[in-house]
């Protein structure tokens, strides 16, 4: 109220800031000073490393994980591809009776000191791809030992060499569209191959094994030059089984 020292000295401070921020406007108007950020503008600007590092990550975050991801991505395949084994030739093994992985690495074994360095890399590597199965076992792991050479006769012409029983080999017939589906040069293996590559007389191999090789007409080796060295190089694996 009036009379009242506190009262006074406040009017007159308030006074005092309204003319000094009058004065403030007029400087600002005519140039003499800078207009002050706003209060928000202000607030968001990073000073530090620290909120200058969380600025940048609510920003770009999505973009960096977006970079590492395919990053990571491009890394495993990379290494897949350099790792994965370039194989000279590939042996399809279709039974009616099971053979054991240790056998089927055993049947590896055999054939890769009997087998050349199709691709020139210094080393001879042979996939056996084991489809077996047991004709009166697991009816869904026939189909599916029946359905993968199915396949593999149809996409992957590479797969040149086959050991099969004599059950396995009227199956592969009746599949096929075509009559001529082995060649001539076929050998029945012998006694040494048995007797290298079965690990276990309580688990034998299957009897009468025989190895084929895929009937590929001319046109076809022509097309493809890497079938056509796998082609050669099964018929010199199957003349080295059989000559002792």
């Amino acid at each position: 109220m009036p009379g009242d020292k506190k009262y006074d000295s406040d009017t007159l401070s308030q006074q005092k800031k309204a003319r000094e921020e009058f004065l403030e406007l007029k400087r600002i108007q005519s140039g003499e000073a800078k207009a002050p950020l706003p209060p928000s503008a202000d607030a968001v600007i990073p000073e530090t490393i620290k909120e200058k590092s969380e600025n940048f990550w609510f920003y770009n975050k999505w973009l960096v994980i977006g970079i590492v991801s395919l990053a990571l991505i491009i890394t495993v395949c990379v290494a897949q591809c350099v790792s994965r084994t370039d194989y000279d030739l590939k042996v399809v093994l279709f039974t009616a009776k099971m053979v054991s992985t240790q056998d089927t690495e055993l049947i590896t074994k055999y054939l890769e000191k009997r087998c050349d360095d199709v691709n020139g890399d210094g080393e001879v590597n042979v996939q056996v791809i084991n489809c077996s199965y047991n004709e009166n076992g697991n009816r869904q792991l026939a189909q599916t030992s029946n359905a993968k050479i199915q396949a593999i006769i149809v996409s992957e012409p590479d797969c040149v060499l086959f050991i099969t029983d004599d059950i396995t080999t009227a199956r592969l017939y009746s599949i096929s569209t075509t009559a001529a589906l082995f060649d001539d040069n076929s050998v029945e293996l012998d006694k040494e191959f048995y007797s290298a590559c079965q690990s276990s007389e309580t688990y034998p191999l299957p009897e009468n094994l025989t190895m084929y090789r895929r009937h590929i007409t001319d046109k076809q080796l022509k097309q493809d030059e890497s079938v056509e060295k796998c082609y050669s190089a099964a018929g010199k694996l199957l003349d080295r089984l059989t000559v002792k």
